[in-house]
């Protein structure tokens, strides 16, 4: 396995688009929004892959000095509850640790939250709507 940081536009970028297509997107029709597309060059992509074949992946968003949004993660349907996601974030917070980065935010979707409790996340205000499914805010502190 390995943990890969992909360059906007690449090969491998592309790959982890088509993966969080597949598998956050298409279940809901959803499509990008001008304004989501514009955000993509200004993100961070990492993923896992295994012989060469992406198998989960992760957007980070910088929101303000030391603070940083998860969003946008996937895990192929045949990988999930294999510990590939659990990986992934793990080794991401490492990167994210060595750079300052101190809080990691998200919203994740109700089917997601006891996934994200036991990386250590908590949860943060209220249940709320984000295209059109529950969702909680919850964040995670890093060193």
């Amino acid at each position: 396995m390995a943990v890969i940081e992909a360059e906007y536009g690449s090969e491998t970028y592309l790959g982890m688009l088509a993966l969080r297509k597949r598998i956050l997107r298409d279940p809901l029709n959803l499509e990008w929004t001008a304004e989501e597309k514009s955000w993509e060059a200004m993100e961070r992509h990492f993923g896992c892959s295994v012989e060469e074949r992406i198998v989960a992946c992760l957007v980070i968003r910088s929101l303000k000095s030391g603070v940083v949004k998860l969003r946008q993660m996937a895990v192929d349907v045949d990988c999930q509850r294999s510990g590939w996601g659990r990986r992934l974030i793990l080794e991401v917070e490492k990167v994210l640790a060595g750079e300052s980065v101190s809080v990691i935010e998200l919203h994740a979707r109700e089917t997601a939250i006891g996934f994200y409790e036991r990386l250590g996340f908590a949860r943060v205000g209220e249940e709320f709507l984000e295209v059109n499914i529950p969702h909680w805010k919850m964040r995670k502190s890093i060193s």
